[in-house]
């Protein structure tokens, strides 16, 4: 397995605005899962929204996480109604979701701080629609076959 890998890039409406996770290293895998299921793992992120940019910024997140989110991506997507978050439930660097509003439209909001422990975050609000949701759920999909769905060993990926 080569990395990084491209977990997902949620695009926005406006062009060049987009929220993109690598995962840059994995622990644990494929014998021992993380607290908030599936694999940890160190990443990178990168977060453009308007003139504001966070590039290869360091986080840690889980394959549990991203597999949550794209289950409820995927509902989002097929319904046209409710939310998608992504949550690491220990680190919160980045702490997102995307709320579907209506004929296809939603608003993702979120936050992201490089340091937890120091005030300073960027909090962003991007708009994004469901053409736009389609090929994160497709990159998802690819971590998630990457990674299992083993759910003896875990409740996620």
């Amino acid at each position: 397995m080569d990395f990084p890998l491209k977990a997902f890039c949620l695009k926005g409406n406006t062009e060049g605005e987009s929220i993109e996770i690598f995962i840059e290293k994995i622990f644990g895998f494929p014998e021992h899962t993380g607290y908030d299921g599936g694999y940890d793992f160190q990443g990178t992120v990168n977060i453009s929204i308007g003139s504001y940019a966070v590039n290869d910024a360091n986080i840690i997140c889980s394959t549990g996480a991203l597999y949550r989110f794209l289950s409820d991506l995927k509902l989002c997507y097929q319904s046209l109604k409710g939310t998608a978050a992504l949550r690491h439930s220990l680190e919160n660097e980045l702490v997102f979701a995307l709320k579907m509003t209506k004929m296809g439209h939603g608003v993702v909001q979120g936050e992201f701080r490089e340091f937890p422990h120091l005030p300073n975050k960027l909090i962003f609000e991007m708009e994004t629609d469901q053409t736009c949701m389609l090929s994160a759920i497709n990159e998802l999909q690819n971590i998630e076959e990457l990674f299992g769905n083993n759910e003896v060993s875990c409740e996620y990926f």
